[in-house]
């Protein structure tokens, strides 16, 4: 089988990586390529579709492009209420997974965080708004088709201690009674979210 993974290289998402890597072939998006910087095409001029597109045989293995399971896990900084920061943090999603081939059972997460509704830390609000615009991403593409969508939810990650939840996190991924639109903990309880 295989997943496709955005961001892990480094903290939670090199260790889900590492977890997920025992039982799939795992293909990584890094975050570095997901920035304006890096990306021929960008926001502005054509999207990153056409960027996947042309260098397909860089990013994966095989002319397919199918993947079992995908997990949204990267995070664009620096970020503000801007263009780039919406397109890079929400958007390329969409233009991700229109680049690729989905699976009939396949399952697509957001990683996504308990501060979407916090009325303090005021700084961290374009970090919130972004994770909950992918909730409804989610949300919606859950309601227009087959695939099991889905986001998780990890409650508070210590700092080099990501072993753990990146198994567990990938044990949600092979859980059979996931329901698509639904955000989850990593005990496998839908979030409130």
């Amino acid at each position: 089988m295989k997943a496709l993974v955005t961001g892990g290289q480094s903290k939670f998402g090199k260790a889900f990586v590492s977890a997920l890597s025992d039982t799939y072939d795992v293909e990584v998006i890094p975050r570095w390529l997901l920035t304006h910087d890096h990306c021929a095409t960008g926001p502005s001029s054509g999207m990153l579709t056409d960027y996947l597109k042309a260098t397909a045989d860089n990013l994966f293995k095989d002319d397919y492009r199918t993947f079992d399971l995908v997990f949204f896990n990267h995070h664009y900084m620096p970020e503000g209420f801007d263009t780039n920061s919406y397109y890079f943090n929400c958007l390329v999603c969409l233009d991700i997974l229109k680049s690729i081939i989905l699976t009939k059972d396949c399952k697509i997460a957001w990683m996504v965080s308990k501060g979407i509704g916090a009325k303090d830390h005021p700084e961290y609000a374009p970090y919130f708004a972004y994770k909950s615009v992918n909730v409804h991403i989610m949300r919606h593409l859950a309601s227009n088709s087959p695939e099991t969508y889905f986001c998780i939810e990890p409650g508070h990650l210590i700092e080099d201690h990501y072993e753990t939840p990146a198994k567990q996190a990938v044990a949600l991924f092979d859980k059979a009674a996931l329901q698509s639109g639904k955000v989850y903990k990593l005990n496998g309880s839908v979030s409130g979210l």
